[in-house]
């Protein structure tokens, strides 16, 4: 009943909603004229300002426009930064990737390996001659050279580094032994084998394999030509052999430490290790084998000789330095060395020697060389109850000194003493000898050397001289000069 009442009431009332002027009302308005006149009036003025508010819109329009290229330059721009920042994120994790495939490198750097080139199979090939001219009465006392001209030894060398970690030598030598005859002979053949190379380490440790020269102390390993001297001291020649200790088997050789100190000074210690064949003392060129040979035996090898040396180098400042070194020869087992009745003999020798030198600069002019060597051998001959062969237990010493100094670029002047008992015998000789040698160039040498021998042969005392005058020259590759020569 209250809701009809209402929608009534509502319709009722729209047509005076709607009608809004009653007659009273539209009395009061003004005529349609009037209207049209201020209706065109009104229009006349605001057309100014209509015109206005479209220039503002035209202005506003300008800078959406701007606002929205605006927009879309930062929209390519930070499209661009988000791609880079995607090659930043893919580097960075190849970056990580790398590292983990290389988290097993070792801190230090390990050197990298020799190349091997194809041109490496032609040999480095040097010849080296030596020429004798000597004089005197040695010969016929002492037995030791003789009055004649003679081209004493003609050695060729060849070497080849054969791969990355490893290097060949081959020495082959002529040795004149008079009436115009020459004997060739294999002094050496090996090869170096780097363990460093090898195993990609940085060890500096070698193995040497094939026919060298053992590390015998000093002179022991010397060719030749390499000689600081024309001829070998009496403690090699009267103890181990005339061309000295030569093996066939390996040599391994150790740095067993090395140090620096504050100011730069370098010290190493250094060990070598050969196991050899015990023919080194059984052939006619070694004094044992010289022995039985007179005596006529024939020695054999049926097990090896153990040849050891260790040494230590210390730098005393820029320019000295010295070395000390000790070696030692044994046989390993009884049978080293039997004669051909099965006398078994056991050789032993043992050496010490100390090398100093000093410069006053690089050059080396003005230098000064000190070296020293004392060999002793034990030799057990047993009961080999031979006629002129030794029997028992006998020893031998010896030893010799150098100084030599450096006068000029190529020249040296030099005095070497010595002295030494003659192995399976009770003899023994002495010698003084000096010597100048004098480089034409890197090539060629001449040395003149004195000599003064003296000793007991057979209970008697003897004495004698000896004049030498050495020319050596070589062609072809060589190796850097000896320890003493300072080039």
């Amino acid at each position: 009943m209250s809701v009809h009442r209402t929608v009534t009431r509502s319709v009722s009332r729209r047509p005076r909603s709607v009608d809004r002027f009653s007659p009273r009302r539209r009395a009061l308005l003004p005529a349609p004229w009037l209207r049209s006149a201020s209706l065109t009036a009104l229009l006349c003025l605001t057309a100014p300002s209509l015109s206005a508010q479209e220039a503002d819109v035209d202005d506003l329009r300008e800078q959406l426009e701007a606002a929205l290229a605006t927009i879309a330059e930062l929209q390519q721009r930070v499209t661009r930064l988000e791609g880079q920042q995607d090659d930043v994120d893919i580097a960075d994790d190849l970056e990580a990737q790398l590292q983990a495939l290389l988290i097993d490198e070792p801190s230090e750097p390990v050197p990298p390996r020799r190349t091997f080139s194809p041109s490496a199979t032609n040999p480095a090939i040097g010849v080296f001659v030596e020429a004798l001219a000597e004089g005197g009465d040695a010969d016929e006392i002492f037995g030791t050279g003789g009055d004649r001209f003679s081209l004493r030894e003609v050695e060729v060398n060849f070497a080849l580094p054969i791969s990355p970690f490893a290097d060949a030598t081959f020495v082959t030598a002529f040795e004149d032994l008079g009436s115009g005859e020459f004997e060739s002979k294999v002094e050496e053949v090996y090869t170096d084998v780097s363990i460093g190379a090898l195993t990609g380490s940085d060890s500096t440790a070698g193995v040497r394999v094939g026919r060298f020269r053992l590390p015998f102390g000093i002179d022991n390993r010397l060719h030749t030509h390499d000689l600081p001297q024309s001829d070998r001291p009496l403690a090699i020649t009267q103890q181990l052999g005339a061309e000295g200790l030569i093996g066939d088997g390996l040599l391994l050789t150790l740095p067993l430490g090395s140090s620096e100190s504050a100011a730069g000074r370098v010290s190493a210690t250094t060990a070598e290790v050969a196991l050899v064949n015990g023919d080194l003392f059984t052939g006619e060129e070694a004094l044992l084998g010289g022995l039985a040979d007179s005596a006529g035996l024939t020695l054999d090898s049926d097990a090896p000789v153990l040849v050891a040396r260790g040494s230590h180098f210390i730098e005393l400042d820029q320019t000295s330095d010295i070395e000390l070194g000790a070696s030692w020869i044994t046989g390993v087992g009884s049978r080293a060395v039997v004669t051909d009745v099965m006398t078994e003999i056991d050789p032993e020798a043992l050496s010490v020697d100390l090398t100093w030198r000093s410069r006053d600069d690089e050059s080396g002019q003005d230098s000064w060389l000190l070296s020293a060597q004392g060999v002793r051998t034990a030799v057990d001959f047993n009961q080999a109850a031979t006629p002129g062969f030794p029997t028992g237990n006998q020893r031998s010493d010896g030893y010799w000194f150098t100084a030599q100094r450096q006068t000029g670029v190529n020249t040296y002047w030099g005095l070497r003493v010595g002295s030494a008992e003659v192995l399976g015998a009770d003899d023994d000789i002495s010698a003084i000898s000096p010597y100048v040698s004098w480089y034409a160039d890197e090539f060629f040498r001449v040395r003149l050397q004195g000599q003064r021998l003296r000793g007991r042969l057979g209970g008697l005392r003897r004495t004698a001289h000896r004049a030498m005058l050495q020319l050596s020259w070589n062609f072809g590759a060589h190796k850097p000069h000896p320890y003493w020569t300072n080039r």
